[in-house]
C-alpha cells in the first residue's frame, strides 16, 4: 500500500488479494491515513485482483468514519470481480465508484 497526492488530494493504492488474512492491517492502514490525513482519500483498487467480505467491511467501516468526520471515501479502478461484488452488495453507489474505464 502506498500513499501518493495529486491535485484530488490523497490517494492510497491498494494492491494484492484483500481478505480475511490482511483485512486487520487493511482497517489500520485506513485508521492511520485517517487520523494522519485531512480531507477526502481516494483508493486505488487496480492492483487488487479479489476482495472478500472482510476487507469489504473494513472499507464500509473506512467510509462511515469518514463520513462522521464529513470526510468522503472514494473508489477508483476496481478489477472486475471487486466491481462485481461491490455491485451485488449495492456499495458500488456508497463509494460513488466511476463506471469502467472512468477516471476519478
Amino acid at each position: 500500500m502506498s500513499l501518493s497526492h495529486n491535485a484530488d488530494g490523497p490517494h492510497l493504492n491498494l494492491a494484492g488479494r484483500l481478505d480475511a488474512q490482511n483485512s486487520a492491517e487493511l482497517r489500520a492502514v485506513l485508521a492511520q491515513h485517517a487520523a494522519d490525513t485531512p480531507g477526502d482519500l481516494s483508493l486505488d483498487l487496480s492492483g487488487v485482483p479479489f476482495m472478500d467480505s472482510s476487507a469489504l467491511a473494513a472499507l464500509v467501516g473506512a467510509l462511515k468514519d469518514r463520513r462522521r468526520e464529513g470526510r468522503a471515501l472514494r473508489l477508483s479502478a476496481a478489477s472486475p470481480s471487486v466491481r462485481e461484488l461491490l455491485s451485488l452488495t449495492m456499495l458500488d453507489r456508497a463509494f460513488a465508484l466511476p463506471p469502467d474505464g472512468a477516471a476519478r
